[in-house]
């Protein structure tokens, strides 16, 4: 007489073989989303930087910025002022600003990454798209209306959450660079 089924050792096996393919499939798309994060924070990085040179080479003046008495904050270099994250945000919002009311624009504001800034910022603290945080989506329909209400950054790396700009000044060269925290 023939039997019908699986025996347990069967199943037992395919139980195992789904469980290390999923693993893999986990590890591998960890890694990928940790990888297009760490792009994606360059990429903004790069295109504020690249921002605040096109207004500096416009207007012969930084963005929301008066770097005049100045004192180096850096405790390795006096001639370095490293801004505030006040500061920084309202570098971002000047070339916000400017690139919406102008006809030259200096940052494309889409792919910028924001969180609510009436909200204390932390290090649990998640940041969304510029266009979520405007329109808002079905599942969150909260939006912030303003810019004054957004603080502007970069998604960490490792888990996607609000990191702002940092922001230095160098007296001497009397150059502004953004990079990551």
């Amino acid at each position: 007489m023939r039997r019908k089924g699986f025996t347990i050792v069967e199943l037992l096996m395919v139980v195992g073989i789904l469980g290390v393919l999923m693993t893999i499939v986990t590890t591998a798309a960890t890694g990928a989303i940790k990888q297009a994060r760490a792009r994606r924070a360059d990429a903004l990085v790069a295109m504020v930087q690249s921002g605040i040179a096109t207004y500096y080479a416009q207007n012969d003046e930084w963005p929301d910025f008066d770097p005049e008495g100045k004192r180096g904050s850096s405790s390795d270099n006096p001639d370095i002022y490293v801004l505030t994250n006040d500061e920084s945000n309202r570098v971002v919002r000047e070339l916000v600003r400017k690139s919406v009311q102008g006809n030259n624009p200096l940052l494309d504001i889409t792919g910028l990454f924001v969180a609510d800034a009436r909200n204390s910022i932390n290090d649990r603290t998640y940041g969304m798209d510029f266009n979520t945080a405007i329109h808002g989506t079905k599942k969150h329909p909260k939006k912030l209306n303003q810019v004054t209400a957004m603080a502007f950054g970069y998604p960490d790396t490792e888990t996607g959450r609000f990191r702002y700009f940092k922001m230095t000044y160098s007296i001497p060269a009397d150059q502004l660079t953004v990079s990551k925290q």
